[in-house]
């Protein structure tokens, strides 16, 4: 178990993105984004990496990549 991930979640400090709905390509879709939180998935034991909000619909996606940086249909919102 990835103790850093697990006292960040018991703190209050992180989010676990694991029990939200994901796209085809993998991405979580969240409900909402809270500044100054981290983000993971604790079943996988993975970090996310970067958090867009699509310019398009405004849909808020979590990625364990760098995808939404300098992605030009979203706004970086997170980037570890």
């Amino acid at each position: 178990m990835n103790q850093a991930m697990k006292r960040k979640l018991d703190a209050g400090k992180a989010i676990d993105v694991s029990g939200c709905w994901r796209t085809e390509d993998g991405d979580y879709v969240l409900t909402k984004f809270v500044e100054g939180k981290d983000y993971c998935n604790m079943v996988r034991q993975e970090w996310i990496w970067s958090i867009g909000r699509r310019k398009s619909d405004g849909a808020i996606l979590a990625a364990h990549d760098g995808r939404f940086f300098r992605n030009p249909d979203f706004d970086c919102v997170w980037l570890r």
